[in-house]
């Protein structure tokens, strides 16, 4: 069924279901149906603009107006209806018909001897519903899309209302209310008529937009200049919250008119220290920085952020830094600031100088205005582990975005953090600091973690190859360490692969470093008795192969370690997780080793013959899903190679006998991929009839069809494509070749389980057929006859079959007319029928 003839379907259920919804006596039992019942309408008329649903399900208008004037609407179903109302009105066509009725003005005109009470009836009746109220805001922003919806705002009065219910209670509606005073700030507002300007003159304060936008938005903008100076802490809130939603969408000139009103009380806010509100204000100054105001010296922005690095406790100066450090506009003095204030943690705790500012410079004062407050708070551990923990993810976050460091050395940073790192291990830092507020620091888990992420990014910084030894001595320190957390541990792992792949001239430090310190302690880590520290080694060692695949010298250094015979008995552990991570990494090993040249163990099997074998047990045998999809994915990643293992071959068709009759439906679309590799590699040498020949010894024909057949729709799906790419080798090649029709392989389709499974599927087998709609071949299926290959993939309709599995079970399990159905069946339901608990 294609999309227009299921909108049209869905189409004729609605009648029924608003009658459904508009029956006091009948209640939803999940009201996010509702909300999906909106998306849907919302598609349709996104999709097709001229399509009028007003006009062709006049019962829209009915229940609009129906459960607007009614004052005992279901409050959930009244917030549905004026969002449907907004949703319908969002054209001016929608717009002007509703308006017609009065329907727009019952949902949401405001009477203005109603303060503070909605439009019409019904929604006045449930005004106190907060989902009511929300309703209410969410329909007028889906309906302020034109400007006849501006011209209903302005002269009915809604601004105040609005404005008004941004300080709800309800903290949904307030947003929601926020939501809307952006939208209407943002909105693109038509100039003024000839008239008009006539009328009103030419130099206004907003520009030459039409006066009942100006109404409207000089309204706002003054309500945000008194909400800034009130007393009460949520409305300063939301008044920034509001600046710092509108600033990025405002045009000129109402940009500059927001501006300046804003500007006094956020001096005078900055002025008073209040800390709570500096990530507030930050947010603002940050939102006006992506605006032409950051380049206006009057617009002082960079003055107010200056100041919010000022004001507040260490942690609010930090925060409010590391948001000015990720500013693409900066100028170099107040980075240089930001950058400071963000390092003084680390300063602190290990006393290595890091920022050198001028003595006696604004900077160097503002940047120690926080000292004494700071040198507090770090004497207590929570406070310590939590402005430390904040200072290395910014120095994080600053080396991936190439913003270290002004005036501090990434050489210096680095040190710092190998300092701070040798701390957790329990180590004293060198020098050490004055106070010994680093102690508390012993084994703490949390700014380790921080410390090894801020590490990880640091290796892509000019400047830190000169300290690449000693950054890996201590990741050494670190993954010996008894009592090492696992997750801190996975993050040592991350961080020496970086550390390690580091361009290094001295090739046999290197290898020194692998032998005599990383492989014997990963040796211990695959052993370890926790299986996420196990798989966390196996998927390490698994990518530096990958890594280092080049080296001779790291080749022989793996080979000679042991690690490999390790790895082996790594494929009997306990842990499923743990035996796939093996597979993968025995998988480069032997990558490594035919690359290399070098395929023989200390045994007399060659290192390939060995894991093949072990493989084919593990996917014949393995009781877990994961090592079975390790195993293809292995044994795809050789044959992808050129040079797979020579054994390689004679065990293809027993690996894809296995995979294509697993049971879990991801070993089965592996196996559709390695067989899909085996079809690339064969194809591709030598003459087609050779090749089919050679394809069909390995069986992969009996798997693409069995994959064709298989219930799970992703197997199906690779299958169909394998199916349709074959076809068109046979199109294209056996026509260059001149090959004649049946020059391909042929089956009895009786004598194969598949063969009969496609016979009992389709047409002509017995008259009927199991396989509805697409994919059925035309006329009858030969019996008791061999079918060649050609005539196999041509009667089968593989485009039909493609476009069928791409459509997943939502497209009718999760269809709006599945929706429909689904409510008009709880309208059908009786207590005779109702389940008994009991």
């Amino acid at each position: 069924m294609d999309q227009g003839t299921m909108d049209a379907d869905c189409i004729a259920l609605l009648p029924g279901v608003l009658t459904f919804l508009a029956d006091p006596k009948q209640s939803l039992p999940d009201d996010t149906c509702l909300e999906k019942l909106l998306d849907w309408l919302t598609n349709i008329i996104n999709e097709d603009d001229d399509r009028n649903l007003l006009d062709q399900q006049p019962c829209l208008l009915e229940f609009i107006s129906s459960m607007c004037a009614s004052k005992t609407t279901d409050p959930i179903i009244l917030s549905f209806t004026l969002k449907l109302t907004g949703l319908l009105a969002a054209t001016e066509r929608g717009f002007s018909r509703l308006e017609e009725r009065g329907v727009v003005q019952e949902a949401f005109a405001c009477k203005a001897e109603a303060e503070g009470d909605g439009g019409g009836g019904g929604v006045r009746a449930q005004w106190g519903e907060a989902s009511v109220r929300c309703g209410w805001l969410l329909g007028l922003r889906a309906l302020l899309q034109h400007h006849p919806a501006m011209l209903f705002i302005s002269q009915r009065g809604l601004t105040k209302l609005i404005l008004q219910l941004q300080r709800d209670k309800s903290l949904f509606v307030a947003a929601a209310a926020n939501q809307l005073l952006a939208h209407i700030l943002n909105f693109p507002h038509p100039p003024m008529t000839e008239q008009q300007q006539q009328q009103q003159g030419t130099a206004q304060e907003n520009g030459s937009s039409a006066p009942e936008c100006n109404t409207v938005t000089a309204e706002i903008v003054g309500h945000v200049g008194e909400a800034l100076v009130s007393q009460e802490h949520f409305r300063v809130l939301q008044a920034l919250r509001l600046l710092a939603l509108s600033l990025p969408g405002c045009g000129a000139p109402l940009l500059g008119s927001v501006w300046r009103g804003a500007l006094g009380p956020l001096e005078v806010l900055l002025e008073a220290g209040m800390n709570k509100l500096s990530l507030p204000i930050m947010e603002v100054l940050h939102a006006a920085s992506t605006t032409e105001l950051f380049s206006q010296s009057d617009a002082r922005v960079e003055e107010l952020m200056r100041a919010t690095l000022r004001v507040g406790e260490p942690k609010t100066a930090i925060q409010c830094a590391s948001a000015i450090t990720r500013l693409q506009h900066c100028s170099e003095p107040l980075k240089r600031l930001a950058v400071g204030i963000v390092l003084q943690p680390l300063e602190f705790i290990t006393g290595s100088p890091l920022q050198i500012l001028p003595n006696g410079s604004g900077d160097a004062k503002q940047a120690n205005s926080h000292q004494p407050a700071l040198r507090e708070q770090l004497c207590q551990k929570s406070q310590c582990i939590s402005l430390l923990s904040l200072s290395l993810s910014s120095v994080a976050e600053l080396s991936l975005a190439n913003s270290l460091f002004v005036d501090a050395s990434v050489e210096a940073v680095t040190g710092a953090v190998l300092q701070l790192l040798k701390v957790g291990l329990g180590q004293s830092p060198s020098p050490s600091p004055p106070n010994k507020a680093y102690i508390q620091l012993i084994g703490c888990s949390r700014v380790q973690r921080c410390g090894l992420d801020a590490l990880i990014s640091l290796s892509s910084c000019e400047g830190v190859r000169c300290l690449r030894q000693e950054v890996l001595d201590l990741l050494h320190q670190c993954l010996q360490h008894p009592d090492s957390d696992p997750t801190v541990l996975q993050k040592t792992l991350q961080a020496l692969l970086k550390w390690i792949c580091l361009d290094s001239s001295d090739c046999s430090e290197k290898t020194h470093f692998l032998t005599q310190s990383l492989f014997p302690a990963l040796m211990k880590r695959v052993c370890d008795m926790h299986w996420e520290v196990r798989d966390s080694t196996l998927e390490f060692i698994t990518q530096l192969i990958v890594n280092s695949s080049d080296s001779v010298a790291f080749s022989g250094a793996l080979r000679g370690s042991g690690i490999v015979s390790l790895l082996l008995a790594c494929l009997d552990d306990s842990e499923g997780y743990v035996r796939a991570s093996a597979i993968s990494a025995l998988g480069q090993a032997v990558t490594a080793a035919q690359h290399q040249g070098e395929t023989n163990t200390n045994s007399h099997h060659s290192l390939p013959e060995e894991v093949l074998t072990r493989l084919l047990a593990i996917l014949a045998q393995d009781t877990e899903g994961f090592p079975r999809r390790a195993v293809l994915k292995t044994v795809t990643s050789w044959l992808s190679r050129p040079r797979p293992p020579p054994d390689l071959d004679q065990s293809l068709s027993a690996l894809l006998t296995l995979g294509i009759d697993d049971f879990d439906w991801e070993v089965k679309v592996h196996t559709l991929e390695l067989a899909e590799t085996v079809m690339d590699k064969t194809l591709s040498r030598g003459s087609l009839t050779e090749a089919l020949e050679r394809l069909q010894e390995y069986g992969v024909f009996g798997v693409l069809f069995k994959g064709l057949l298989d219930c799970d729709r992703p197997v199906a799906q690779k299958a169909c494509q394998l199916l349709l790419k074959l076809r068109e080798v046979l199109e294209v090649k056996g026509e260059s070749a001149g090959s004649p029709p049946g020059d391909t392989p042929t089956f009895h389709l009786q004598s194969h389980q598949w063969g009969e499974d496609l016979l009992r599927k389709c047409k002509g087998v017995n008259g009927d057929s199991d396989w509805p709609g697409e994919g059925v071949p035309a006329g009858d299926w030969p019996k008791g006859e061999e079918v060649s290959l050609r005539e196999v993939v041509g009667r089968l309709d593989l485009e039909g079959m493609r476009q069928a599995l791409a459509r997943s079970s939502d497209h009718a399990m999760a269809s709006p007319r599945s929706l429909m159905e689904d409510i008009l069946a709880v309208a059908q339901q009786s207590d005779d029928n109702a389940v008994d608990c009991y």
